[in-house]
């Protein structure tokens, strides 16, 4: 009886861990969705006219968007960016943000870039993405592609 029971709870967990990755917000309501296909890493795009006529830095665009993160702006250096928790036994919380493919040194590049100079922002919070050339991450991974054009990425802070 206590086989039949335990496997009873762990079917309800992997029905509710399945809704839950499916994307609170529709790509409709505010340019914000699940990604298309058969998305098992709980990732979600941002993207289109909410994204672009935000006109404000990145990061805060995302902490009004991506459930359960947080930011914590009282480090001297930039803010703390926390996509799962923020407990970690490997020091740093913050996950892996790449721009256009590249790596960054750390999260600050997201307060320093304008949503209208992006075109598109994929965030896994489980840090598992299936797109070729990104490396797995705990803490989660934030990938940015910038628009292309000469009223991209030459806007921004980071570029003067």
């Amino acid at each position: 009886m206590q086989a039949s029971a335990r496997t009873t709870v762990l079917a309800l967990l992997t029905v509710a861990a399945t809704a839950c990755a499916s994307g609170p917000i529709s790509e409709s309501s505010a340019g914000v969705g699940p990604l298309p296909g058969n998305n098992h890493t709980g990732g979600m795009v941002l993207s289109g006219p909410d994204l672009y006529e935000h006109n404000g830095s990145l990061l805060r665009y995302l902490y009004a968007r991506v459930p359960g993160m947080t930011v914590d702006y009282g480090s001297p250096v930039c803010p703390k960016v926390y996509i799962r928790s923020r407990k970690s036994l490997m020091g740093s919380n913050d996950p892996i943000v790449y721009v256009d493919g590249a790596r960054t040194a750390n999260s600050c590049v997201l307060e320093d870039l304008y949503t209208r100079d992006i075109s598109r922002v994929e965030v896994y919070p489980m840090g598992v993405t299936n797109r070729p050339g990104y490396e797995h991450h705990p803490n989660g991974l934030i990938l940015v592609f910038v628009r292309n054009g000469p009223e991209g990425f030459n806007r921004s802070r980071v570029s003067g």
